[in-house]
């Protein structure tokens, strides 16, 4: 089975929501490195001024990236479906890509 890249377009994000700041929890940024060893994420999110914070949270990553969320009233990007019902579910707005080509935000039941 082959895995098709998919990519985000960052300035795209920033057109749904307007200007904010964009913020990665220190935990996905660890998982990312458990499964891809060799990805050089730390230089690609400084370039993009994304700024990695610690979530001060236990548990799965998911469960991290929903709480908070919720905690911080943010808004999450993210490629996973799973992930993306949790958070509509919650009420918590998700910017996601569409049919693999466009962005689109969900307000999460608000």
């Amino acid at each position: 089975m082959v895995q098709r890249k998919r990519r985000i377009n960052l300035d795209e994000a920033m057109e749904l929501v307007g200007p904010s700041k964009l913020i990665v929890l220190r935990e996905c940024i660890d998982e990312v490195r458990r499964k891809i060893p060799n990805q050089k994420i730390l230089p690609i999110l400084e370039k993009l001024g994304v700024e990695i914070i610690d979530s001060n949270l236990k548990g799965p990553v998911d469960d991290l990236i929903v709480e908070f969320a919720e905690k911080n009233k943010a808004i999450v990007l993210t490629l996973d479906l799973g992930l993306k019902r949790r958070l509509v579910d919650r009420g918590i707005p998700v910017i996601y890509l569409r049919a693999g080509k466009k962005l689109v935000l969900e307000a999460g039941g608000i």
